[in-house]
């Protein structure tokens, strides 16, 4: 349950992070990551946001693939 507690610790400090960085951060898989992030979400600590091709700041993403997936996915702690 160490980890749990690392993750709400962690997200409590920078606010919010996307998929890739927290798995990066943690050293564990994205799939992983993103079960025990559902933990949080169900319990209404944490909020998932996925941010469409409108979200990127690049401007190109209306025909860009530059961006992983992973990169989309916003976790923000409440």
């Amino acid at each position: 349950m160490m980890l749990m507690t690392d993750i709400r610790d962690y997200l409590q400090l920078v606010g919010r992070a996307n998929l890739q960085d927290l798995s990066r951060h943690f050293g564990i898989q994205e799939s992983a990551m993103q079960h025990m992030l559902s933990f949080w979400v169900k319990k209404g600590q944490i909020s998932f946001y996925y941010l469409d091709n409108q979200g990127c700041g690049s401007g190109k993403c209306s025909d860009c693939f530059e961006c992983s997936e992973s990169t989309k996915q916003i976790y923000v702690w409440r």
